[in-house]
C-alpha cells in the first residue's frame, strides 16, 4: 500500500508501556476499529507466548541498545548463563519507578545487579524500540506513511502527577516522535473509550450495551501489573463521556502477588536467594515467574489444586532438605508447603492468600467510590490484573448487584482505546481535576496573615512572605477536555528587575495558604524583557487546565513578546 498524501494524520499508533508487558496497536483514519498489531510475541524458552511483550531492556557494555522484552530476557538469560553479563544492563519492571520517586530529567534507576543509568535513557530507548517495530509492522504490510501521516498516542496512568506524564512525553521526544505528533492517553479514559465501541460479542462477562445510554454510569477498574486506576464516567445524549470522580488508585497491581509468592523462597532458602538467582542465573529465575504467572490467572476462589514447581539444582544446592524443612516448620508456611522429590507444592490456601493484600485494597478502593458517587449500575474491569479469575469472581461476589463487564482480552483494552482516543481526543468531554493548582508569590508582609518564619526584606526595603500559595483552580473542578483558560498577570519584586520566575505548584490540600512539603513543585517559567524596556513591567500567564496534559503560554505585556510557552516539569 502506497503512502497516502496530505498532512492530517492518517493512522494512529498507541504504545501502551506497562509495568510488566508492553506494545501497540495501530489503525486507519477510515477504518478505527480494525485494528493491527504484532499479533502474538513469543519467547524463545519456555513456550510462553503473550499479546505483549515483557517490558525489560537490555543494554550493551557501552550503554547503547541491545535488545527488549522476550528477547531481552533471553539474551541476558545466556548471557549470565556463561557469565558474561556483567558488563551488560538489564532493567525489568522500572516504569513503576515514575510513580514512587520524585520524577526529574536527572533520575536514575538501577539494573538487576545495581548499576545506576539515567532513567530518561532507559524509557527513551524502550520507546523508540516499540516505535520502530510498529514501523516495520506496517512496512511488512506495504504501508510507508509520512512523517505528518502518524499520529503516536502514549498511555499513562490517570493517577500519575503532571511530573511522571511530562517525563513520558520527553522520553517519546526523545525517541523519535515530534512534539506535535504526540498524544498521551490517560488509561482508564482509553479502556472505557475502547468499550463504548467494541462488539458484544467481544465482551467475556457483563452487557456492554447498558453502558452506552445516554446518562448510564460506570466505573472503570484499570487494573494492571503496577497500579489500579479508578475513575467514573457517565455517557453524555452525544455518545462522549464525561469524568464524574477524579482518578484514584495506587499500587495494588499483579506485580505485588508475585512478590508475596517470591518470598516463600527468602524463607525456604535464605533472604535474597531470588534477587541472586535474577543476577546469576537469569534463565532459572525466569522460569519461576513465568511458570508462576500462569498458574496465578487461573485460580478462582474454589481453587482446590496444588501449585507444584519443580526446583531447580541451583536453589537445591543452596540448602539442605533438613534445613528447609526446618524454615519451613519455624515459619508461616508450616502446613501450607512441602516438598516431592526435587519439587516444591504449595497448598491452594497459601497459594489464594498471595492475593489477599492486592486484592483487599482495590475492593476497599471501589466500594469507597461507590459510596462518593450515586447510581453507578457497572463496573469494567481491564488490565492485565484484571484478567485473574479469582479477581474477577471476587467482584462478582462483592457488587452482587452490578453489571459487571470485562471484555475478552481485557489486557488489550487499554491499548485499542488509546488508539480510539487517538481518533476522536474529544471522546471524552470533560474531567475532574486530581490536585489544586497555583503559584508562589512574595506578597506584601502581613501579620495576621503570613508566618514569621517566611518574612523577609526584598532589595527595596519593603517586607514580603515568600512562598505564599496562589490557587489558580482547585481540585474536584470539573473541566471541559478541550481545557479551560485561566489568566493570571505577575511582575518582578522590584522596578529594575529584568526578569523573574513563575513557579507552578500541585496539592492535594485543602484551601492551603504556604508552600510547604505536602506541594509537589511542578516547574518553573522565566520570564524576561530585553534591556531596553525601562520601569516597571509586568506579563500575562495563560493556564490551561482540564486536557491530559497542562499548558501554559505567556506575553510580556509592555513588548507583547511572547514567552516559551511550556514548563519545563523537570529541573
Amino acid at each position: 500500500m502506497a503512502s497516502k498524501t496530505g498532512g492530517n494524520a492518517w493512522i494512529v499508533a498507541a504504545i501502551d508501556f506497562g509495568t510488566t508487558y508492553s506494545g501497540y496497536a495501530f489503525s486507519f483514519s477510515g477504518d478505527p476499529l480494525t485494528f493491527y498489531s504484532p499479533g502474538v510475541w513469543y519467547s524463545g524458552q519456555g513456550g510462553m507466548s503473550s499479546m505483549k511483550t515483557p517490558t525489560c531492556l537490555l543494554l550493551n557494555p557501552n550503554q547503547t541498545f541491545n535488545s527488549f522484552g522476550f528477547k531481552a530476557e533471553e539474551l541476558f538469560a545466556s548471557l549470565a548463563s556463561e557469565d558474561e553479563h556483567q558488563g551488560y544492563y538489564f532493567f525489568q519492571r522500572f516504569k513503576m519507578d515514575l510513580h514512587f520517586k520524585n520524577v526529574r530529567k536527572d533520575l536514575y534507576i538501577d539494573d538487576v545487579s545495581g548499576k545506576s543509568l539515567s532513567a530518561l535513557k532507559i524509557f527513551s530507548l524502550s520507546i523508540k524500540y516499540l516505535k520502530d517495530h510498529c514501523l516495520k509492522t506496517m512496512k511488512d504490510r506495504g504501508i510507508e506513511p509520512g512523517e505528518t501521516e502518524i499520529k503516536y498516542v502514549l498511555t499513562v496512568p490517570a493517577i500519575w502527577n503532571d511530573r511522571s506524564k511530562k517525563f513520558m512525553r520527553t522520553a517519546a521526544i526523545e525517541a523519535g516522535i515530534k512534539d506535535n505528533r504526540l498524544e498521551l492517553a490517560l488509561e482508564p479514559e482509553a479502556a472505557s473509550v475502547y468499550c463504548q465501541r467494541v462488539p458484544l460479542e467481544n465482551l467475556k462477562l457483563g452487557t456492554g450495551k447498558s453502558i452506552t445510554v445516554s446518562g448510564a454510569r460506570y466505573l472503570v477498574a484499570d487494573i494492571g501489573g503496577g497500579t489500579a486506576d479508578f475513575s467514573v464516567h457517565e455517557v453524555d445524549e452525544d455518545g462522549s463521556l464525561t469524568e464524574l470522580y477524579r482518578a484514584s488508585g495506587g499500587p495494588y497491581g499483579g506485580i505485588y502477588v508475585d512478590e508475596k509468592y517470591m518470598k516463600i523462597y527468602d524463607i525456604i532458602f535464605g533472604k535474597g536467594t531470588l534477587e541472586k538467582l535474577r543476577i546469576d542465573d537469569m534463565e532459572e529465575y525466569l522460569t519461576i515467574l513465568r511458570e508462576f504467572e500462569n498458574k496465578k490467572r487461573s485460580i478462582t476462589p474454589d481453587f482446590q489444586t496444588s501449585f507444584v514447581t519443580k526446583l531447580s539444582a541451583v536453589l537445591n544446592e543452596k540448602r539442605s532438605k533438613e534445613d528447609r524443612l526446618k524454615a519451613i516448620q519455624s515459619s508461616y508456611l508450616r502446613d501450607q508447603v512441602t516438598f516431592v522429590k526435587d519439587k516444591l507444592k504449595i497448598f491452594p490456601t497459601l497459594m489464594k492468600s498471595f492475593f489477599e493484600d492486592t486484592l483487599g485494597q482495590i475492593i476497599q478502593h471501589v466500594r469507597k467510590i461507590l459510596e462518593t458517587i450515586e447510581n453507578i449500575q457497572h463496573i469494567l474491569i481491564v488490565g492485565g490484573y484484571g484478567e485473574c479469575s479469582l479477581l474477577q469472581e471476587i467482584f462478582q461476589k462483592e457488587f452482587l448487584h452490578r453489571n459487571i463487564i470485562i471484555p475478552n482480552e481485557c489486557s488489550l483494552a487499554v491499548i485499542k482505546g488509546a488508539v480510539l482516543f487517538g481518533h476522536n481526543p474529544l471522546a471524552v468531554s470533560s474531567r475532574i481535576l486530581r490536585y489544586s493548582y497555583g503559584v508562589a508569590v512574595d506578597p506584601k508582609f502581613n501579620d495576621s496573615e503570613h508566618p514569621l518564619s517566611n518574612k523577609y526584606i526584598d532589595e527595596e526595603g519593603v517586607a514580603r512572605c515568600y512562598d505564599v500559595f496562589s490557587q489558580l483552580i482547585s481540585k474536584n473542578t470539573k473541566l471541559p477536555s478541550t481545557g479551560l483558560e485561566l489568566t493570571k498577570k505577575g511582575h518582578p519584586t522590584t522596578k529594575d528587575k529584568k526578569h523573574y520566575i513563575v513557579r507552578l505548584y500541585c496539592t492535594e490540600k485543602d484551601n492551603p495558604k504556604i508552600i510547604d512539603e505536602n506541594f509537589l513543585p511542578l516547574g518553573r517559567l522565566r520570564i524576561s524583557v530585553p534591556e531596553h524596556v525601562k520601569g516597571r513591567w509586568s506579563a500575562e500567564h495563560v493556564f490551561t487546565f482540564g486536557m491530559t496534559e497542562i499548558k501554559i503560554s505567556a506575553r510580556v505585556m509592555e513588548t507583547g513578546e511572547a514567552v516559551d510557552g511550556t514548563f519545563d516539569l523537570l529541573e
